[in-house]
């Protein structure tokens, strides 16, 4: 049998076949690191071990209050099962010498094999009444002898339809068994020893198995300071050339009267296009820009902008203004309809300027794929805008100066590298161009600082002057009249409707789903889903004569861009989407926001996702739909309402979403997190990237280990992912 490495598919484990892969790959695992690497976001503890006759039921609520119990008993009667029909449930009683209970379960006749008279069993569950008489319904229980005192802190992961706990921790018990010795520490020396840090492979198991929840905390605290260096020193190393000496060439020209008049007149006509001034937060970041576009160090600027902000005009004027230098400027937009968008806005900027900027998508027809290759190759385009076509190898550039990404994540770090490093010159330089991304996710400081350390940032908070303010509301009950009345409203005005659910259909969400808090939404039949959303749509009396329509992102491209176009265009009036919306659609009839389920969504998604609205001159409401009562999703409501921050959000964000949640950090450009909270661990963060730093900078025998550890650890933690960003 051929040797397993952590780098191998987890279908290579004894037990992972087609169906468990599926599963295993709605969860983002697919290497066995991937499953190595999967720790439990919460612990159910069993350890506090204890006895029937300790509970005194009359100081109970009602029968069907429930009070936790593990005890160690004896069954004292053989399982009784009703032999007329297997659905009856499943009976006997077990004492632990304290009094005695009975156990009912529903769908386990295999248990009247498994347990008989005499028996000694470890039992945990629920205490209730039923008929004056104490129960457990459906307990866990296992022979005694299985069970020891060190395997009572239960993982729970988060899962998916068809998975449970136990087949995860069976999986990861051999995976650690057959490669976890090639897990390697990344973490410095200095900082292991005065931690008390074991090793890696140790840690994995302590975070799997823990005996006690002190040892799964300290397994936690040892994997964040692994995945945070992993996440500081690692990405930086992947994306920065490797240390290799970038240049960039000199874009604007940075003497007096340097700029011809012919080219002054023709930046003042674009200027006048606008039909706008620029609000102060834009002037600075173009100022920003055009500060880089004037040295030979190849820009690397993050342009923040919340949503409406307008840092797309930015872009925009950053493009022009290389063009008119007589440079190729590109814009990558994560989809055909921003794509699109993008290139109209451009198309009315550069009228009466002498240029004219071109588009190439996917779904462009050959013959103009061809066309607009030439224009490019010829340097005749200069203003380029498109999606993932422009990455194709055949895509050839004569004069490249600006490459522009919008929502960064959405493109995989190697592919960008195509259009930023040109060649190797001479004195061993790599010819690169000037790099600006940006961004409407308002990232946290904290975030920000780990993962964009080594890029300038410019932030634009100010919202241009005429940008509605939305009025959001809380609305507790799906059954509420209000969602109906607003709809049937602002449609009879003529405006549009946008829906949105957390999950596609009964158990299928997007991939890559981690916008969503708390339990997975799969298979939860309380969770409203795109087509049971459509159903009560259609069903709504007063709504009857508008058209409606559902949107995803596994639909077939051709089919989005249809729907998409027709939403636009108003042939659609109500849209029931999942948050595809939530990246750059611009559509100024649409007035209304309806949130399902909104507690299942961080407060970033949520205000990403009302963003969509008031960009047009009519009153916008966005109405948040929660049944939770939970403390934590309540306040999530409350900010939303109070707030149109979009920095303020983000932050709360991270600091209400909990160690093992999925953090949305996609959203941001990296792959969701497993053990670090890059709000609440920010401290370790800092701690050890910075010791990473210094061990690199001074040099000396541990920088060696350190950087092969990181490189390979970073490999299968990050870099295939990142691919898929």
């Amino acid at each position: 049998m051929a040797a397993i490495h952590l780098s191998n598919p987890v279908t290579d484990l004894y037990g992972v076949g087609p169906s468990a892969e599926e599963k295993l790959a709605k969860l983002d695992i697919y290497t066995i690191y991937d499953l190595i690497a999967f720790i439990p976001w919460r612990y159910d503890d069993w350890s506090r071990v204890g006895t029937i006759g300790s509970f005194d039921m009359t100081d109970r609520i009602d029968d069907s209050t429930g009070y936790d119990l593990s005890f160690r008993g004896t069954v004292m009667t053989n399982p009784s099962v009703n032999i007329t029909s297997r659905k009856k449930p499943l009976t006997f009683f077990v004492s632990d010498g304290t009094g005695r209970i009975k156990l009912t379960f529903f769908n386990s006749p295999y248990l009247s094999g498994k347990f008989s008279a005499g028996d000694e069993c470890f039992i945990h569950g629920q205490v209730t009444l039923f008929n004056g008489q104490m129960q457990m319904v459906n307990p866990y229980i296992e022979k005694a002898e299985k069970i020891t005192d060190d395997a009572l802190v239960r993982p729970v992961y988060h899962l998916t339809a068809g998975l449970t706990s136990n087949n995860i921790s069976k999986w990861v018990a051999t995976a650690l068994k057959l490669c976890g010795d090639e897990l390697l520490s990344c973490i410095p020396e200095s900082i292991a020893k005065q931690k008390g840090f074991v090793s890696p492979k140790e840690a994995y198991m302590m975070a799997h198995f823990p005996a006690s929840l002190e040892d799964a905390g300290r397994a936690r605290e040892q994997l964040a300071y692994e995945e945070l260096i992993l996440l500081g020193i690692g990405m930086k190393l992947y994306s920065s050339g490797h240390g290799i000496k970038e240049v960039a060439e000199q874009v604007i020209p940075s003497g007096p009267n340097s700029i011809s008049r012919d080219l002054a007149a023709r930046w003042n006509q674009i200027k006048s296009n606008l039909g706008f001034a620029l609000t102060g937060d834009q002037t600075a970041a173009f100022r920003d820009v055009q500060t880089d576009l004037m040295s030979t160090t190849p820009m690397n600027r993050l342009i923040q902008g919340d949503v409406g902000s307008g840092k797309t005009m930015v872009a925009a004027l950053s493009m022009l203004i290389t063009a008119l230098m007589g440079k190729q400027a590109v814009l990558l937009a994560p989809t055909s309809v921003l794509a699109t968008q993008h290139y109209k806005t451009l198309s009315g900027l550069m009228k009466n300027s002498g240029m004219e900027p071109v588009l190439l998508l996917g779904k462009t027809k050959a013959s103009d794929k061809a066309e607009i290759k030439d224009k490019i190759a010829s340097g005749e385009a200069r203003v380029i805008i498109g999606t993932h076509a422009l990455l194709t190898d055949d895509i050839r550039f004569k004069d490249l100066a600006l490459v522009i990404a919008d929502e960064q994540h959405r493109f995989g770090v190697k592919q960008r590298e195509k259009l930023l490093f040109k060649d190797e010159g001479s004195d061993g330089t790599v010819k690169s161009v000037h790099n600006l991304v940006m961004t409407a996710t308002p990232i946290p400081r904290t975030l920000a600082m780990v993962i964009y350390g080594d890029m300038a940032t410019s932030v634009i908070r100010e919202k241009p002057k005429g940008r509605q303010e939305i009025t959001t509301w809380f609305v507790n009950s799906k059954k509420s009249k209000a969602i109906e009345e607003m709809m049937s409203v602002k449609l009879a005005a003529g405006e549009q409707v946008y829906i949105v659910c957390a999950k596609i259909d009964k158990d299928e969400t997007e991939a890559g789903s981690d916008y969503l808090v708390g339990e997975p939404v799969g298979g939860d039949e309380s969770v409203t889903s795109v087509f049971d959303m459509k159903k009560q749509v259609d069903s709504m009396s007063n709504l009857t004569q508008y058209k409606s329509a559902v949107l995803y992102g596994s639909m077939k491209e051709k089919d989005k861009l249809e729907t998409m176009e027709r939403f636009i265009a108003g042939d659609i009036r109500i849209l029931i989407s999942t948050t595809v919306i939530e990246v750059g659609v611009d559509n100024p009839n649409a007035n209304v926001m309806i949130i399902m389920d909104a507690d299942r969504f961080g407060l970033s998604t949520l205000h990403q996702l009302r963003g969509r609205i008031g960009r047009g001159d009519k009153k916008s409401f966005c109405l948040l739909v929660s049944e939770s009562r939970s403390e934590l999703a309540l306040s999530r409501m409350k900010m939303m309402c109070e707030s149109s921050d979009g920095f303020e959000l983000a932050e709360k964000d991270l600091e209400l979403r909990g160690p093992g949640d999925f953090y949305g950090t996609r959203q941001h450009g990296i792959p969701t997190l497993r053990a670090a909270n890059l709000y609440t661990d920010m401290k370790i963060a800092t701690e050890a990237t910075e010791a990473v730093n210094k061990i690199i900078e001074e040099g000396g025998q541990e920088v060696e280990r350190l950087n092969e550890a990181i490189k390979k650890m970073f490999e299968l933690r990050f870099a295939r992912k990142m691919e898929q960003l």
